[in-house]
């Protein structure tokens, strides 16, 4: 018992490291949706606005891997519509962003805290 006790504070150090993915995104290329910037903030939201078509996703995410999340989103423009996306942290750092298994956009890390303003009420 008292070597259980004698290990909590170690328990209470040990906390999780963020997923890889956490964090500010921008586009390394031109791509069909016009998704120029992606932010997957270490409370599970995410956001991302697409020029086609003209909207901004909001989206909750959680990890699929240890190098994917899944991304549940909805558009602006449509809010009863869900949308499931996937973005994989590759080996070389950069990040892929796909819709129904099609690749959308490559990302790569830029510097920044990843958060998401929260909006007011009312």
């Amino acid at each position: 018992m008292k070597k259980l006790l004698a290990a909590w504070p170690l328990l209470l150090l040990s906390a999780c490291a963020p997923h890889p993915g956490a964090g500010k995104w921008r586009a390394a290329n031109h791509n069909e949706a016009g998704i120029s910037d992606l932010v997957l903030a270490y409370d599970g939201r995410a956001l991302f606005a697409t020029a086609r078509p003209k909207a901004s996703w909001h989206c909750f995410w959680s990890a699929k891997s240890a190098t994917t999340v899944l991304l549940d989103c909805t558009p602006s423009n449509e809010p009863s519509r869900k949308s499931r996306w996937s973005f994989t942290v590759e080996k070389d750092g950069t990040g892929r962003l796909e819709r129904d298994g099609k690749e959308v956009a490559r990302f790569r890390r830029i510097e920044g805290n990843p958060e998401i303003p929260r909006e007011s009420p009312g």
